[in-house]
């Protein structure tokens, strides 16, 4: 049975607070996005996560996301890091190397990043802003709240801090309900 929440006059139930977490799009990794589907969509910046979605546990990326990062600047995106990291050496090392700009200790899921990096892009409209993750409770679940298009890639690799190993399990059961809506199937490219 679901439970009903009210959230000011509302009534929610569990599977519309559930909507907060759910990407529009998800992917194996970020070197499969299509320009086709970011051209589609209309997007003109894209904001990616960097820890386990365009580097591993080593800091270490692939030359295929590399590949893929020249390609979409060949198209005129825009594309931009914006990660929880508060390494700045690493983040700033990781941007320069990809011929990217950077955000470092973002706190996603907060807006506040996300608000920072469009302001830099006044000729962009959110609805023109692409975020990019491995995580629903922060790189997907700011880019709702922020209400730009998200898509999930699954992680590069099993090593994570202790906080992310702790939220995936809760993670897998968001996703199992992802998966079972009819409307997402035709999205999931997992």
């Amino acid at each position: 049975m679901e439970k009903e929440v009210i959230v000011g006059e509302k009534k929610l139930n569990d599977r519309s607070l559930l909507r907060n977490f759910y990407p529009k799009y998800v992917f194996e990794k970020v070197e499969d996005i299509p320009y086709e589907l970011i051209a589609k969509e209309g997007i003109k910046l894209i904001l990616m996560d960097m820890d386990n979605t365009i580097i591993d546990s080593k800091g270490k990326y692939s030359k295929d996301i590399k590949k893929w990062i020249k390609y979409m600047k060949s198209k005129n995106i825009k594309l931009y890091i914006v990660s929880n990291s508060f390494s700045e050496k690493v983040v700033k090392r990781i941007a320069k190397e990809l011929g990217l700009r950077y955000f470092y200790k973002a706190s996603k899921p907060s807006t506040k990043a996300f608000k920072k990096v469009s302001m830099e892009f006044p000729e962009i409209n959110k609805s023109e802003i692409l975020m990019i993750g491995d995580q629903l409770f922060t790189d997907i679940w700011g880019g709702n709240r922020f209400n730009i298009k998200t898509i999930l890639v699954k992680r590069i690799n099993k090593k994570e801090i202790f906080i992310s190993r702790l939220k995936r399990p809760i993670e897998k059961v968001i996703l199992s309900h992802y998966y079972k809506k009819e409307e997402n199937l035709s999205k999931c490219k997992v």
